[in-house]
């Protein structure tokens, strides 16, 4: 029952989801062990990169539909097509992890810490300024990566996520910036709003952003965003939170 539930998701979502747009920016692909197995990823470093500097870094978090193992499905909705458009407003390395299953699956997040490890090893990518971001079922992972790995992360940013209240007392530490459409018809609105009051009432720095529209994706406006983009690559684990949000 549960299969054929995703299933009927899958379904309804696929009118719905973004498409890559063009543009130049830095993409690669990455490979490394994990589990026995050969895992795939992409990367993107900013124009002029230098491997002797250290960079803000953001790991990105795909939805349903990119998932696999060719390690760039995940370049092709979400954060990809924004660098495509805006490559100059990315001053920092986002890591594009990829699952051949869900990130809601508790099982996968090992893969995404993994991913960023591989990355941080081979890659300038300054480990106090690192924020995680994702949609829907990768936002989703984003709230359990922050409660399961603290001290990993600056920032936390999930768009359209599903809730996850058994990790809120984890949260409070961080600054966290969540973003959903008001009418999203998959996941209620009402997932990213509770779990920020929530996070703040213990005590934690969660500010959560409504657009106005209908549907599921709000990944493209917010990447889009310039405000966006720097509050993302403007975290650092010293500096405490700091909101750069639209009211």
């Amino acid at each position: 029952m549960k299969h054929a539930i995703v299933c009927l998701w899958a379904v309804l979502m696929s009118g719905l989801v973004g498409c890559s747009s063009g543009g130049k920016a830095n993409f690669k692909q990455e490979s490394f062990s994990f589990a026995g197995d050969t895992r795939k990823y992409a990367i993107y470093t900013p124009p002029n990169y230098d491997p002797q500097k250290k960079y803000p870094a953001v790991l990105f978090l795909h939805g349903l539909f990119e998932s696999g193992n060719d390690g760039m499905g995940a370049t092709k909705v979400g954060i990809g097509p924004a660098i495509k458009e805006n490559p100059e407003r990315f001053n920092c390395i986002v890591v594009f992890a990829q699952t051949s299953d869900s990130w809601r699956d508790d099982d996968q997040l090992p893969l995404a810490m993994a991913t960023l490890d591989d990355a941080t090893r081979n890659f300038g990518i300054d480990p106090n300024r690192v924020t995680v971001t994702g949609l829907s079922t990768g936002g989703a992972a984003v709230w359990k990566l922050g409660a399961r790995y603290p001290g990993r992360f600056a920032a936390l940013m999930p768009l359209c996520a599903f809730s996850s209240e058994d990790d809120i007392p984890n949260l409070t530490r961080y600054p966290i910036w969540a973003i959903h459409n008001r009418f999203d018809p998959f996941v209620g609105v009402w997932n990213t709003s509770g779990m920020c009051e929530k996070i703040n009432t213990a005590g934690g720095h969660a500010k959560h952003t409504v657009y106005g529209g209908f549907g599921h994706d709000c990944w493209d406006r917010a990447y889009a965003d310039k405000d966006v983009v720097a509050w993302m690559q403007g975290q650092a684990k010293l500096e405490g939170p700091r909101f750069q949000a639209k009211n």
